[in-house]
């Protein structure tokens, strides 16, 4: 019985040192973060290091006043009540930027940096290269474009559009899904459809409007009287030969090109007037 005794009373010695070593640690761990806490407090108040100056560039369209607001509102934020984040060393980059990138759909990129004293942020905006309008507000008449969209040159949809007459940009009619897709068209697809557009340039046709009539297939109004009917699956370099073809043929029987409606790339070497 003696023997038990002894090995009970070890047992409980050694648990009664094993918590007031875990207390020990917790009170060490509040110090140390007390201490970092204070220190960082008053660090953060040095005049050394305050940020006196915000500076805004590369803004165009989107509001510099409101990027500007921003960023002041979050050097404002006391980090823990105490800790001041007005400064070079703690100021809150990743809150900025996320904060700067919502003030306008046409912001693409912020860079931000501090040298001395002074915040610069450099804005990089979404130029507008074609309109994307809803299909159902585009046709072969129409000379108004309503509830439309800029598009920049990736084909990525960032922001209301006011309403155009004539030709501005040129219109993509085509069937996105809202809330799935900010895009044109599918990456690939709005490369290969560019291309092309790019070859109607080359050949002196002014591209207007393209219009989706089909997965993968499209209706192309130039300001020619006549359309282009293509498809995306095709080779774009090869439909512009063989569109060069046409437009050869074409001055040379001015009586087709009279009633022509439609020239149709979408069946390989075989073009069809229409």
């Amino acid at each position: 019985m003696p023997i038990f005794r002894n090995t009970i009373r070890r047992s409980r010695r050694e648990h009664l040192r094993r918590i007031d070593h875990a207390f020990e640690m917790v009170f060490r761990v509040l110090f140390v973060c007390y201490f970092l806490f204070i220190f960082s407090a008053w660090f953060s108040y040095r005049e050394t290091f305050h940020i006196a100056e915000v500076e805004i560039r590369g803004v165009q369209a989107v509001d510099a006043g409101s990027v500007e607001g921003k960023i002041e509102s979050q050097l404002a934020r006391h980090l823990l009540w105490k800790i001041d984040r007005g400064n070079s060393i703690l100021y809150p980059r990743s809150a900025m930027r996320s904060a700067i990138l919502d003030v306008d759909s046409r912001v693409k990129d912020v860079t931000i940096a501090v040298e001395g004293k002074k915040l610069t942020a450099v804005i990089s905006e979404y130029s507008p290269a074609f309109l994307w309008c809803p299909p159902e507000n585009v046709s072969t008449t129409t000379i108004t474009m309503r509830g439309c969209s800029f598009a920049d040159l990736e084909g990525h949809i960032f922001s209301p559009a006011p309403e155009y007459s004539g030709d501005p940009f040129i219109v993509f009619a085509t069937a996105i899904e809202a809330g799935k897709t900010n895009d044109v068209l599918p990456r690939e697809e709005f490369d290969r459809v560019s291309t092309f557009l790019r070859s109607l340039s080359g050949l002196g046709l002014v591209p207007r409007v393209v219009r989706q009539s089909g997965e993968h297939d499209f209706l192309i109004t130039t300001a020619e009287p006549w359309a282009i009917r293509w498809s995306s699956e095709r080779d774009p370099a090869e439909d512009a030969r063989n569109l060069a073809l046409v437009l050869k043929n074409l001055n040379e029987d001015h009586s087709t090109a009279s009633v022509l409606k439609a020239v149709d790339l979408r069946f390989g070497n075989k073009v069809f007037y229409r």
